[in-house]
């Protein structure tokens, strides 16, 4: 839980800017984590869905997850979709 507070202290709404800077910089994947409103993760039920960019996907079985690829048109059209039920942040923490 409290990995799950930390990565929802550093982040930024997603927009299409915001997209462009992480493929920019270079990032290849984005993983999809879902969190509750009391920042629990919970893919069933979130309140945010946390987009933690990364350059590489894992290869170990333990560390398998949601990604998604960047560019992705899921992606480009969550950045430009306004949901008041599910919010959708970048996490910033590994930005440059």
């Amino acid at each position: 839980m409290r990995k799950g507070i930390t990565e929802s202290s550093s982040t930024t709404p997603l927009t299409l800017q915001m997209l462009r800077k992480i493929e920019s910089d270079g990032y290849k994947f984005v993983q999809v984590k879902g969190l509750t409103f009391d920042k629990h993760y919970d893919y069933v039920e979130p309140h945010f869905l946390v987009l933690v960019p990364m350059k590489e996907l894992p290869t170990a079985q333990e560390h398998k997850d949601v990604y998604e690829p960047v560019p992705s048109t899921l992606l480009q059209k969550w950045a430009v979709e306004n949901d008041d039920a599910l919010e959708i942040v970048v996490s910033t923490k590994q930005l440059s």
